[in-house]
């Protein structure tokens, strides 16, 4: 019965009050107890003793003055049902078992708690801002606090400054005071230590950038140094060309993304992420979340820009900073580009072309001016940096053009535009256009070739090794005629030949016609560059050279009295060209054919000897060839045997072209 009894005593008691069976204090730390209690004890009294039951004599009650006795205090949260105990400056001594308690008329529901006592030792410890970091930016004094959260007390605190020869010890408190009187270089740091009984550890450093310092005041940048290597990071020096704009990279890491970033000088911002489109004046930022990296776009660089500034992340109660020294430039202009404005095969139906010229560096202001080179002197054309070439510009054939730029550093000279006339008329042109520099290095051929009326020309392009890759071309009037990646390179009566081991292109064009005269272009397909090299196809009527004579069979054939044929043949003249076989006799000349082919058979023989020769004739002229001789060495009804020879006759000599000995064959 009696044991019933505390059954059912027990079971308010443990539902009324509860709080956790074991705590853990640290030795010289406070810890704080919460007493959880059911809602029908709001208005009792709450007290916290040691030991439990009779045992258990109040160590602090609700109801003593200011809930504290010494190093005990409580606080009664009716509105959650919670009182809390706070027991500091905790000593080895203190382990040990106490209780929660409401005082009631009858039975006390109490709860036990074990506390135990633990030496720790303690993190490294942290720095913060007691003061605005960024009143060091008009000389102000800047404090630093160093403290270990965690840890057995006492902890001792030491601060010391980091230099390249030994670390200086400043003082034996937890807060370090920056001003300017302390700082006789232009970058300094700081670290903190901190000791128990338990062992030592060393703070992060606390930088400082002095930007500006006078015997009066300074300004300087401060932060606590692991904030930049892994939050922000920059060029610590960048240079900028007077005139121009500079962009300057600022990275950072992924818990900085949702945060502001912005760009200041000596602490005044110049232009934020979150301004309108990022910009102000001549100042912009844009943030890049992707890549971790925000850019600063400073324009039109002034002598004045020059000096520090810093990357700089909006975190409350945080210095993110990184300093970035600006340098000012004043420098010559770099050789001017060219670049085409506008289609330059525009030009072969007589459209206008223009052409920009811009030095993509040097310190503004640059001054352009365009030029035309002759014989005589270059004559100045515009003081633009844009050539617009058109047909009432030109009188003569070929143009070259180039334009200067200039600063107040020099003067540099850009490559030509050459322009070479293809037809020009009273109402109409056709020219091409291209930048000088690219023929000579990528794209050369001979200027002018002639061609024979009828016959066929090859001419050579040289190519350098960048151009192995592209398609070759060759275009008249930047009509495209044949392309190398045509069906066997070829259209019509052009073809293409791609030789990459010598980098060479040959074109051939056959059968040459009066209309075949004009301007043509060895080109390769560039996007967006015109690389062509011009290249003037000339065409001549031409006289037919003294037609060669070859054996198309053995002639030793003849010996047995076999057939032997001889071809006639000019190498040069043009087409159309005539050829007749003629038979030498001593009356006169008989014609034997109007073939460029003689047949020599037994038939054909009446003599001991014969001489044949043909002639090859065009609308320039006739040329006749050299002499085929027969001698006749064995004759008869059904066979007979011969020799034959080519062979010319000079003035004061007699040449034999070629003699074949052959064995001589009678019949029996």
């Amino acid at each position: 019965m009696w044991i019933l009894i505390l059954f059912i005593f027990s079971l308010p008691v443990s539902g009324a009050l509860w709080a956790e069976e074991t705590v853990t204090g640290i030795v010289g730390r406070a810890i704080t107890i919460n007493c959880h209690y059911d809602e029908q004890y709001k208005q009792n009294v709450k007290y916290w003793c040691r030991g439990s039951g009779d045992y258990c004599s109040p160590s602090v009650r609700t109801d003593d003055p200011d809930g504290r006795r010494e190093r005990m205090s409580i606080t009664d949260n009716k509105a959650q049902g919670i009182f809390a105990v706070t027991m500091e400056d905790l000593h080895s001594g203190d382990g040990g078992w106490y209780s929660c308690g409401i005082d009631t008329p009858g039975e006390n529901p109490e709860f036990t708690v074990e506390l135990q006592i633990s030496h720790e030792q303690f993190p490294v410890p942290e720095l913060r801002f007691l003061t605005p970091p960024k009143a060091s930016c008009s000389g102000g004094s800047v404090s630093v606090s160093c403290e270990s959260v965690q840890g057995s007390l006492p902890i001792r605190y030491t601060w010391y400054e980091k230099t390249p020869s030994r670390n200086s010890k400043i003082s034996d408190t937890n807060k370090l005071d920056l001003r300017c009187q302390r700082f006789t270089q232009q970058h300094h740091q700081y670290y903190c230590t901190a000791s128990n009984n338990q062992g030592e550890k060393s703070s992060e450093m606390v930088t400082v950038s002095v930007i500006h310092i006078s015997e009066n005041d300074c300004s300087y940048l401060t932060q606590i140094s692991s904030v930049a290597p892994s939050a922000l990071r920059a060029k610590n020096k960048v240079t900028g060309v007077l005139g121009r704009a500079i962009t300057i990279d600022c990275h950072y890491d992924k818990k900085s993304l949702s945060h502001v970033k912005y760009w200041s000088r000596q602490c005044t911002v110049l232009v934020k992420s979150d301004d309108p489109d990022g910009r102000r004046g001549r100042m912009s930022i844009t943030d890049n979340k992707t890549q971790g990296v925000f850019v600063v776009m400073m324009e039109d660089l002034r002598p004045g820009d020059a000096g520090w500034y810093s990357c700089g992340i909006d975190k409350p109660g945080l210095l993110s900073i990184f300093p970035v020294k600006l340098q000012i430039s004043d420098e010559p202009v770099s050789v001017p580009e060219l670049k085409f404005l506008s289609p330059p095969n525009a030009s072969c139906s007589g459209g206008s072309v223009s052409v920009s010229c811009e030095s993509v560096r040097g310190s503004f202001p640059i001054q352009y001016t365009w030029h035309e080179k002759t014989p005589s002197e270059d004559s100045k054309i515009s003081d633009t940096n844009k050539l617009d070439l058109r047909c009432q510009r030109f009188t003569q054939q070929h143009h070259q053009y180039y334009c200067t730029a200039s600063n107040n550093q020099g003067e540099k000279s850009s490559e030509m535009v050459t322009v070479s006339v293809i037809h020009i008329s009273e109402n109409d042109c056709s020219y091409l256009t291209q930048i000088s520099s690219v023929a000579p290095s990528a794209l050369r051929a001979k200027n002018k070739v002639t061609g024979v009326l009828g016959r066929a020309i090859t001419i050579d392009c040289h190519y350098d090794k960048k151009s192995l890759s592209h398609v070759k071309y060759w275009s008249r009037q930047c009509t495209v005629l044949v392309k190398s990646d045509d069906p066997d390179g070829r259209r019509g009566r052009m073809s293409i030949t791609d030789n990459k081991t010598q980098g060479v292109f040959v074109v051939m064009m056959e059968d040459l016609r009066p209309g075949d005269a004009g301007w043509y272009s060895c080109g390769i397909d560039k996007p967006g560059l015109l690389s062509i090299f011009p290249v003037k196809l000339q065409i001549s009527d031409e006289p037919v050279s003294v037609p060669e004579l070859k054996f198309l069979s053995p002639p030793n054939t003849s010996c047995s009295g076999g057939s032997v044929s001889v071809s006639c043949e000019s190498v040069r003249g043009s087409f159309p060209i005539q050829y007749t076989w003629h038979e030498k006799t001593p009356s006169e000349d008989s014609k034997i054919s109007d073939t460029n082919k003689l047949d020599l058979r037994c038939q054909r023989f009446t003599q001991q000897h014969h001489q044949y020769y043909c002639t090859a004739s065009n609308n320039q002229g006739e040329k006749s060839s050299e002499m085929v001789t027969v001698s006749v060495i064995h004759i008869s009804e059904n066979d007979c045997s011969y020799l034959t020879q080519i062979s010319s006759v000079g003035k004061y000599h007699f040449k034999l072209q070629k003699l074949q000995l052959i064995l001589t064959v009678t019949s029996v």
